[in-house]
């Protein structure tokens, strides 16, 4: 079965974005000498991806070639005709809870949630999130999109590993307890 995994960049702050979505802060570390903070590895495991419609229009508007190619990507939005505009992305407009029981049945590729701060909550709050993966930027930005936006549900996590690398960043990884 499917493990999905929340894998994510946070400032010092606790900040996934700037206030307008922007992530021009992420760039401000270089990528460390060792690889890509485990970015590639994770894209190898990954069958699916799930995304918010603002966190997409922020991935679309790095004027690239879709990243994300190859591999299927669900923007979760009450927007049922937003248009896509990448190949293999589709709109997820109904029930997140029955369409990621089905999508965890029927993978054994994990599942990446992307972003944003709002449907991490959510995802979080219906205990949908198995593994978080979150790396440390050291940068305090001031203000942006939070984390887990909202009111989060109290739950509890098993630290499981710690990564130093010499650019200062630090990813930390959890998982439920169930």
């Amino acid at each position: 079965m499917a493990t999905t995994i929340l894998y994510i960049a946070t400032s010092l702050d606790g900040f996934i974005a700037r206030p307008d979505g922007a992530l021009d802060w992420l760039t401000s570390v270089p990528a460390p000498a060792s690889g890509d903070y485990g970015y590639g590895d994770l894209l190898e495991r990954i069958g699916t991806i799930v995304m918010g419609r603002k966190t997409y229009e922020e991935v679309i508007g790095f004027g690239v070639e879709w990243p994300y190619a190859g591999i299927d990507t669900y923007v979760v939005t009450s927007n049922d005709t937003f248009p896509i505009k990448s190949p293999d992305t589709f709109l997820m407009t109904g029930d997140l809870t029955a369409f990621m029981a089905e999508k965890k049945s029927t993978t054994d590729k994990d599942i990446w949630l992307v972003g944003g701060g709002e449907l991490l909550t959510g995802f979080l709050n219906s205990g949908l999130i198995d593994r978080m993966i979150i790396t440390i930027i050291p940068r305090i930005i001031g203000e942006g999109i939070r984390l887990f936006a909202g009111t989060p549900v109290e739950s509890a996590w098993t630290l499981v590993e710690t990564q130093r690398f010499e650019t200062g960043v630090v990813m930390l990884t959890y998982d439920r307890v169930r």
